[in-house]
């Protein structure tokens, strides 16, 4: 068995990455500034940059897609609230002619409406005169 040196299993420090722009005059650390100086813009050769995803990530829009997803949480909310007090959303719900009840609604049978069955009692002009 061979020992491994003592210096191989120690950490290695990470040596910093600083760049001096000279346009400027302005040390800066790549990481931390897209690769690129925060002053001018120069791009050293070779200079770490941001992986894509993050790069892409600091251009969106979060704020805005926080505001949609609370908007769609409190009409969720709001619609859930309705119809557990009661309260019929059209959007949400079957209409009511479209019951499954298997009974076909009033107009389908064969009676006939309530305004046919008038008793023919006399009415109250067609009265017979008193005699005398």
């Amino acid at each position: 068995m061979s020992e491994v040196a003592p210096a191989a299993r120690a950490p290695r420090a990470r040596a910093p990455i600083r760049y001096h722009c000279e346009l400027d005059d302005w040390t800066f650390d790549p990481r931390y500034t897209d690769g690129r100086c925060p002053i001018c813009g120069w791009a050293p050769d070779g200079a770490p940059t941001a992986p894509r995803w993050l790069l892409a990530a600091r251009k969106f829009e979060w704020e805005l897609s926080g505001l949609v997803v609370l908007l769609v949480v409190l009409v969720v909310l709001g619609a859930l609230v309705a119809h557990a007090a009661g309260y019929r959303i059209p959007l949400l719900s079957p209409p009511t002619h479209a019951s499954t009840s298997g009974a076909a609604s009033p107009a389908r049978t064969p009676t006939t409406s309530p305004s046919a069955h008038v008793s023919a009692s006399p009415s109250t002009s067609a009265r017979p005169s008193p005699s005398r």
